[in-house]
């Protein structure tokens, strides 16, 4: 440990009148000489590192916390003061230590996410094993995008009672449905419940497809009236201009011409109808679904389905001007970019292909 007393000479002239770069490069000289020795350390020598990587840690930038967290979540005795300390950052430093790090325990994962909120949950949600306490507490605070993420994570564990919230869950929820039905730790009496919603959301579905129809049938009637053939012609002419846009998107996109910075044009220009088809075809999704994202009540969709395919945040934004609703205000936009910025491409592609299998079921 001889090195170790002198790196903490330097250490306490560093932090007393030395640089934040002269601070980072003792860190990086701690961070070496703990991992090239940690797998034979004892408890009271990782406690000396726990207490001046700690101490360190807290006085030096982003970008080298980050560095730090992504060498230690490896690590499998890496100082647990530190992990911990490192898990309650910003979401950037935290996302190593939550996916990976064996040092923090199911109270320490459930204490983050109480702390921090749906980022933090999400990066824990991709850590294998899960336990039930954990999974207890991010389905009942963590929302849809986390409860579907950790649905889909198959290493992790439920309780009775967890499997059975996201079971009630599923009746309204196809695409929980689906993910569910892939599991195979779902009890018994809950499969019975679970075939029974995936019924009557087929039923549902099943109504939904006659309602074309039903339109048909009220627009002959209009006819007759004094405004139905300005009703009619109106029809035409938005069926006609989806129509002319998507045979243009097919012919761009047969020709190897479709992509990303096409889909920012049309947005941008305004061309809604061409924006949509062009969404529908990158993202393998049916117009019918894409309209929902683009257009629908769920503003956190076009995020998604933007990082999922690996988009810019311009991209993302210029899809969301389309927006007729108070959903393109000025701080609408603010926390958009903010949930963009902090969502991981993984977790984004994972709904996005909870959305195509709900796309694809009949």
């Amino acid at each position: 440990m001889s090195s170790v007393s002198a790196l903490l000479r330097d250490l306490e002239t560093t932090m007393v009148r030395g640089a934040s770069h002269e601070r980072v490069q003792i860190l990086a000289r701690l961070t070496d000489l703990f991992v090239s020795a940690a797998a034979g350390m004892g408890d009271d020598q990782i406690s000396v590192f726990d207490v001046v990587i700690g101490r360190l840690a807290r006085a030096i930038e982003t970008r080298a916390r980050i560095e730090l967290a992504e060498r230690l979540a490896v690590v499998p005795n890496a100082p647990g003061g530190v992990v911990r300390q490192l898990a309650l950052d910003e979401i950037a430093v935290a996302r190593p230590v939550l996916i990976a790090s064996a040092r923090l325990t199911d109270q320490d994962l459930v204490a983050v996410s109480a702390a921090k909120g749906r980022d933090h949950m999400l990066a824990i949600t991709e850590r294998p094993n899960l336990g039930e306490p954990v999974t207890d507490f991010l389905i009942l605070r963590g929302g849809r995008v986390v409860t579907h993420a950790v649905a889909a994570n198959q290493t992790a564990r439920f309780s009775r009672h967890g499997m059975g919230v996201l079971v009630m869950r599923a009746v309204q929820d196809d695409a929980l449905q689906a993910t569910l039905g892939a599991r195979r730790d779902v009890p018994a009496e809950l499969v019975e419940q679970l075939v029974l919603a995936a019924k009557n959301s087929a039923r549902r579905r099943l109504t939904s497809a006659l309602e074309p129809a039903m339109a048909g049938a009220i627009e002959l009637a209009v006819e007759r009236g004094a405004d139905g053939v300005a009703a009619q012609s109106q029809v035409k002419d938005d069926l006609g201009k989806f129509n002319a846009a998507l045979a243009e998107i097919h012919r761009l996109n047969e020709a190897g011409l479709l992509d990303e910075a096409r889909v920012a044009g049309f947005a941008a220009a305004g061309a809604a109808e061409h924006a949509a088809c062009a969404v529908a075809v990158l993202a393998r999704l049916s117009l019918t679904a894409t309209e929902q994202i683009l257009h629908g009540p769920d503003r956190d969709a076009v995020l998604l389905v933007g990082r999922g395919l690996g988009w810019s945040w311009e991209t993302t934004c210029a899809l969301i001007g389309l927006r007729k609703d108070h959903g393109k205000s000025a701080p609408a936009i603010e926390r958009a970019r903010q949930s963009f910025r902090t969502l991981t491409q993984t977790t984004a592609q994972r709904v996005l292909g909870f959305l195509r299998m709900r796309d694809a079921q009949p």
